[in-house]
């Protein structure tokens, strides 16, 4: 997780200092006026204005933490709040540590855990105030997010938290494995609202079903030189469809080295806000298993097969579940990795 820190105080700059030797397993880095720079150890002189570096924030980090006071943290980050589906972890603390409060993305975000956590670096009390969380009850977006489930309608998830809070039961169905104790506001019964779990976001078990997508579809894709973007999205687009299986579950895009420059990949993977990974002829050459070949694109690439062996290459399980398919002279597989919905 990549943490940006921002203090206004000789004793902030302090504080920071402590939090970033306990939160090492982390990218950290802590921000002060110049003239605070000297108070601490490893804290970095802001020279631009806090709302041009809260902005950077807000693209590149995981989570801003404001050590000051909340009207600071609330006035800095209020132009660049958009969406929970995208705005990082909001944190602010007094300069003592005394509160630290969760201020925005508690749960897609992981503001809420994270303030736990400050609290207890810092000996502070964590101050949370989202309902689900305060009355002890089961938050599904905050689960989702912890087991790679892209959500698929956060009004859908809001309906669900409003009648968890009102005592109601939700259903629950799930293309994959279940383990773990079910949360006491799941009834496997229920019909009216409910979760699904599965590729296909078009599943409807419920008369109100909120889809919940794994992430774990690892994408293959071989083409000519100089191929259009749209042929390359669509390609994709369309191969996932005919197998039920939403593009949101798509984890990477990958591909032979010879395409690491390949506009049309790499704009599909980023479309898709997924990495694009290639791989040299050998490491492709090395995947075990059966594959379509063609001679073809073994004289050319030096692979019998780019996108199979390619979507083998991206998965941990290297389990293939769509063979070479053909779209727009575009190639495509898929490969899985197992799930398991754990509670």
């Amino acid at each position: 997780m990549k943490i940006d820190i921002y203090a206004f105080s000789g004793n902030g700059a302090r504080l920071c200092d402590k939090l970033i030797e306990h939160l090492n397993d982390n990218e950290v880095n802590a921000y002060v006026p110049p003239r605070y720079a000297a108070s601490a150890k490893v804290v970095k002189s802001r020279e631009e204005h806090l709302y041009k570096a809260t902005e950077e924030s807000f693209k590149s980090a995981d989570c801003i933490i404001f050590v000051g006071a909340a009207g600071i943290a609330v006035r800095a980050i209020a132009p660049f709040v958009r969406s929970k589906k995208t705005d990082p972890a909001v944190i602010c603390m007094d300069e003592r540590g005394s509160n630290v409060i969760s201020l925005l993305s508690g749960h897609i975000g992981g503001a809420n855990k994270l303030t736990k956590k400050i609290a207890s670096i810092v000996g502070g009390n964590p101050i949370i105030t989202t309902a689900t969380d305060i009355n002890g009850k089961f938050a599904v977006d905050e689960w989702a997010h912890d087991r790679n489930l892209r959500i698929m309608s956060l009004k859908k998830a809001r309906d669900i938290a409003a009648d968890i809070l009102e005592d109601k039961k939700i259903g629950f169905r799930s293309d994959f494995n279940v383990r773990g104790n079910v949360p006491d506001e799941i009834d496997f019964d229920e019909k009216e609202i409910g979760i699904c779990i599965s590729f296909d976001s078009n599943k409807s078990p419920f008369k109100n079903t909120l889809n919940l997508i794994p992430r774990i579809v690892s994408v293959g894709v071989g083409c000519r030189k100089g191929t259009d973007f749209n042929d390359v999205y669509i390609a994709v687009k369309e191969v996932l469809s005919r197998n039920n299986i939403s593009h949101f579950a798509i984890s990477s895009i990958n591909s032979i080295d010879l395409k690491k420059e390949e506009e049309a990949i790499k704009r599909t993977a980023e479309i898709f806000k997924v990495p694009f990974h290639t791989y040299s002829k050998d490491e492709l050459n090395r995947v075990e298993g059966q594959f379509s070949s063609s001679d073809f694109v073994k004289n050319v690439a030096g692979v019998d097969t780019v996108c199979e062996r390619a979507a083998i290459m991206g998965s941990k399980t290297k389990r293939l579940i769509i063979n070479k398919t053909v779209v727009n002279s575009v190639t495509v597989a898929a490969a899985a990795d197992d799930y398991e919905v754990v509670f």
